[in-house]
């Protein structure tokens, strides 16, 4: 069979019938922007995700195996400091080849969807907000000073 050249969609949206030809067919693509901001907002919004991807049939049957890799810009929930993380997540999906177009772009939407923590830490040493006056205590040190409240204090009495 001769091989031919197939470019990849942006919408990452394939015909079954292009992917039957091909029967193994690999593809790295850089998404587009306006798919990365259909996914998360801020505080946990994805800048930047690269798709490598490798489709293989059998007679009734499509195996999508892919790694998402990309950047994220996160907000820290110690300091409220904005700060960037790499991230890579992978997905595997088994497709039926009655369909007449696959598409491989919700199946990622979805991963990205799944890489959203509740809180992340911009480092491990990360310090915080003072709890009184509310300064990053990782730029600045405050005079705040910190009373320990004992409940046993007023059986001191």
């Amino acid at each position: 069979m001769k091989d031919f050249y197939y470019k990849v969609p942006q919408d990452l949206k394939f015909y079954t019938i292009d992917l039957e030809r091909r029967k193994n067919f690999n593809f790295s693509l850089k998404l587009d922007k306006k798919y990365l901001e259909k996914v998360l907002q801020a505080p946990n919004k994805i800048t930047a995700a690269t798709v490598s991807c490798a489709i293989t049939l059998n007679q009734k049957d499509i195996f999508v195996n892919g790694t998402i890799s990309g950047e994220r810009e996160l907000e820290c929930g110690l300091c409220l400091e904005k700060f960037k993380d790499k991230f890579t997540e992978e997905f595997n999906e088994i497709l039926s080849t009655k369909e007449e177009i696959i598409d491989i772009m919700s199946i990622v939407l979805q991963t990205l969807a799944l890489t959203e923590s509740i809180s992340y830490v911009c480092k491990e040493t990360c310090l915080g907000l003072c709890d009184e006056c509310g300064v990053n205590k990782n730029k600045q040190k405050c005079a705040c000073v910190k009373e320990r409240f004992s409940p046993f204090a007023a059986l001191k009495k």
